[in-house]
Parts: C-alpha cells; structure tokens; sequence
C-alpha cells in the first residue's frame, strides 16, 4: 500500500466515505447527545491562508518551511469581542495556525490580534 501521509493526497471516494462516516456517525451522535444540528464544514477563502501565512513570516522563498495546523473548538458565547454570527455559538469550528519552521506558531511580533484563524463560514448555517 502507498503511503500518502503527511500531507498527501486522497481519492475522491475515500473523501467521500470520510464525509459520510462524519455525518452518519458524528452528527448524529451530537444531535442525540447534545441536541446540536453541528456544522458539517467550515470555509476559509485562499486570501485567508495566504494572509495567515504572510502573518507568520512565510515568504515564496521559505514556503516550503511553513506548516498549517488545524486545531477543533466550538464558539463560545463570549467571542472575545469577535463578530462570529450568533448562530455560530454552540457549533464546532476550525481555528487555522501556520506553523514555522522551529515549530513555534503566530508571527515574529506576537500581538493580541492572536495566532489563529477562526472566522471560516461555518455550512450550516451558512452554506453556499
């Protein structure tokens, strides 16, 4: 069998069959438990990234160096002051990190605007 991870690439089936598995077990799972009809994606547009990237020092010369880390949370009801919708409380999430090459996270001038990037559309409830 060929080893495609880290970082490789799956067949559309394979996805597919993930996909399914999430939504026929996960779901339904915290339907059931927590009475959530959760979101099923989050999107992030490729200016994001780019943008998350450029934050953390990647250039087109040290892309290569540079990682992305996808951690899950759920919105809190206190967004920090951040305007992620109402709807989105109580809903799992992605928070996008890009990783240096030494391994820390964030950029060379660590501010609080953070390291994360937690404003994906979450589908639902906004699905396009």
């Amino acid at each position: 069998m060929q080893h495609l991870f880290p970082g490789g690439a799956i067949p559309n089936d394979l996805f597919e069959e993930m996909v399914k598995e999430y939504h026929e077990k996960r779901l339904i799972m915290i339907k059931d438990q927590l009475g959530i009809d959760d979101a099923k994606k989050s999107w992030f547009s490729k200016k994001t990234i780019d943008d998350l990237f450029k934050a953390a020092g990647a250039t087109e010369e040290t892309s290569e160096q540079f990682g992305l880390e996808i951690h899950y949370g759920v919105v809190p009801e206190d967004r920090k002051g951040v305007p992620i919708p109402d709807d989105y409380v109580g809903l799992h999430n992605v928070i996008l990190v890009a990783t240096k090459p030494e391994g820390d996270t964030g950029s060379e001038n660590d501010d609080d605007d953070g390291k994360g990037y937690d404003t994906g559309t979450l589908c639902p409830p906004s699905c396009h």
